[in-house]
């Protein structure tokens, strides 16, 4: 079993902690504060009220054999970088930080972070794109420029087929599967798409490309 930890326990943190925990991924939950340590400790494989910058305390509590730990510390940066800094002592294989801006980001890296998340920005991103691409239902970040995406069909595809539309080589998009409506309402279809596979009106599309060319197919065919 996957095993995560977790350090800072505020609204990113605790949502994130019981996330990993519902998802079957064993969960060591620190915080500073007990108050808050009660309110996730029957949610989470273990939960304990610590200083989540000192080296000993994570060591002692498992924290330094787990396969990935987040720092998601998110007001006090001071406690965060400290935390970082215990991170790197530990050695974990893979160390993931929570940054409120670019600057905290370029400083969380140098510290040895191998991944910079940034909540707020993702938000603003995903609610932007919402927004402003009413057919984009989902999107995913799966790396740097690449995303996996849920997208209502353009009505410049309906009726075609993927061999006349070509997206791998036109636009560089990989059509993973389709979602159709069943013939019973609430029903629900997974098409593994062919050649021959034609769009209707309604078809929902899971594609995996990098993000300007999603935007590319979005602007073309909508």
């Amino acid at each position: 079993m996957q095993k995560v930890g977790v350090i800072g326990l505020g609204r990113f943190g605790m949502a994130l902690a019981e996330s990993l925990a519902q998802e079957g991924i064993e969960v060591i939950a620190l915080d500073s504060r007990p108050e808050i340590i009660n309110q996730i400790k029957d949610k989470v494989a273990l939960a304990v009220s610590g200083d989540g910058t000192d080296l000993e305390t994570l060591r002692s509590l498992g924290l330094g054999k787990v396969d990935t730990v987040i720092v998601a510390i998110g007001e006090d940066f001071e406690a965060c970088q400290l935390a970082m800094l215990a991170a790197r002592d530990l050695e974990y294989p893979k160390v993931i930080a929570r940054a409120n801006d670019r600057v905290k980001e370029k400083i969380l890296r140098r510290l040895g972070a191998d991944e910079v998340i940034m909540p707020e920005e993702q938000a603003a991103l995903k609610l932007s794109q919402r927004l402003s691409r009413p057919t984009l239902l989902e999107a995913v970040e799966i790396g740097k420029d690449h995303s996996f995406v849920q997208v209502k069909s353009p009505r410049g595809i309906h009726g075609k087929t993927l061999l006349e539309l070509n997206l791998r080589k036109r636009l560089g998009l990989n059509l993973v599967a389709i979602k159709r409506p069943g013939t019973m309402a609430g029903e629900e279809a997974v098409v593994i798409p062919g050649p021959d596979t034609t769009v209707h009106e309604g078809d929902v599309l899971m594609l995996v490309a990098r993000d300007k060319d999603i935007d590319r197919f979005l602007r073309e065919f909508e």
